[in-house]
């Protein structure tokens, strides 16, 4: 599991563990550092790094068993990516960022589902987001200075479609590829942003990192074993307005 140990994947992690799945979680060196202190089992793995990826993934399938369930849920990007604007639009961040976020995401998922479809088996879940699927609404950063990056909803829309793409493909040789998309998640953003969010959703709150987790492990299970191709909104409502 890529990004295994932040906000959203140690929930991830958590709830798999939960139902006596065997959790890799696969991070930067530091991270997996920082985890192994605290008896976390975690490998450096840069999901962001293209470079040499099949043999990368071969290694640690050689190294840690083949996966029969593979969640993409790291969030690598550049250091002014809560600085980017829209105008002027910084084409050269947008290009890091494309690449960091979703080239790693569509080029992992897409070699590993090749890995599982030669087993004839497996379910990848990559998480995406609601702003990959719907625009952004700027007013919940009315008071703030805060935004969404422009190359944010280009990156979950593409994860999106290409989610979409290897359901279709591998479908047929027994593997499952869906996505799911979280809405903002509480994370000390300032009270002024959570109370605009919360206004704007109908369950009037932000989520819990939990609350996208059990979705997540749902989709990688075998309750969902007719599901492929699913792009489940776990968002308080926010897409159903």
């Amino acid at each position: 599991m890529t990004g295994g140990l932040g906000l959203i994947g140690a929930a991830v992690s958590r709830a798999l563990a939960a139902g006596r799945a065997g959790v890799i979680a696969l991070e930067t060196e530091a991270a997996v550092g920082r985890a192994r202190a605290q008896g976390a089992q975690a490998v450096a793995f840069d999901a962001a790094a293209l470079d040499d990826l099949p043999a990368r993934l071969e290694r640690l399938e050689a190294e840690h068993g083949s996966a029969d369930i593979w969640i993409n849920c790291a969030y690598p990007r550049t250091d002014d990516w809560g600085r980017s604007r829209q105008e002027p639009l910084d084409a050269a961040g947008w290009r890091a960022n494309v690449d960091l976020q979703m080239n790693g995401f569509c080029l992992i998922a897409g070699h590993v589902a090749a890995a599982m479809a030669k087993r004839g088996r497996g379910a990848i879940v990559n998480v995406a987001s609601i702003y990959g699927a719907v625009g952004p609404d700027f007013a919940v950063y009315d008071g703030t200075d805060m935004t969404t990056p422009p190359a944010y909803s280009a990156i979950k829309g593409g994860i999106i479609a290409y989610t979409r793409y290897l359901a279709s493909y591998y479908g047929p040789r027994g593997v499952r590829i869906n996505a799911v998309c979280p809405g903002g998640v509480a994370n000390n953003q300032p009270p002024r942003f959570v109370e605009n969010y919360a206004a704007r959703t109908p369950l009037r709150r932000m989520a819990r990192p939990e609350e996208i987790a059990g979705p997540v492990a749902f989709l990688a299970s075998d309750a969902a074993s007719y599901v492929t191709g699913a792009i489940l909104p776990v968002d308080g409502g926010w897409t159903a307005i």
